[in-house]
């Protein structure tokens, strides 16, 4: 089990993959991205999905699974 105010630093090491609850309530996940910046005092993030190199936005509490771990708020 991850905590939410450590996933900051541990998004730092590199790559990672991350579910989330996407507005619609759909379950995203994605198996290789890297995290390119926190904003919001840490409330979002954006992160790099590798194999298509897109840029998405995730809010942070909506993280669900870091690295096949649940995450815990």
């Amino acid at each position: 089990m991850v905590l939410i105010n450590h996933l900051h630093k541990m998004v730092e090491r590199g790559l990672f993959s991350i579910s989330f609850v996407a507005e619609s309530g759909e379950v995203i996940h994605i198996k290789e991205c890297i995290c390119t910046s926190w904003h919001s005092e840490g409330r979002t993030m954006n992160i790099k999905i590798i194999p298509s190199n897109d840029i998405r936005t995730v809010r942070r509490c909506t993280i669900i699974n870091y690295n096949d771990e649940e995450v815990m708020l």
